[in-house]
């Protein structure tokens, strides 16, 4: 697991206002509570590569995540 304190600072990088937190489900992934993403951890380090995380259950790529989509007020 890794460390809530160390936990604390990480930031999904596709969350550019920086308002997601990452959450541990299990040993083996981060998920951002924002978009979804999931971010493998490896040998006990988190990979915050996002070429390297799982998109969200019916996502089909980067441009069509939550965070990525435009506003219009």
């Amino acid at each position: 697991m890794i460390p809530p304190d160390f936990l604390a600072l990480l930031r999904c990088p596709m969350d550019t206002k920086r308002e997601a937190t990452l959450t541990q489900p299990d040993d083996l992934h981060l998920v951002c509570s924002r978009c979804g993403l999931r971010f493998p951890i490896k040998d006990g380090f988190p990979v915050m590569v996002v070429e390297e995380a799982e998109l969200p259950q019916g996502c089909v790529s980067l441009d069509k995540l939550p965070c990525q989509q435009k506003t219009v007020y």
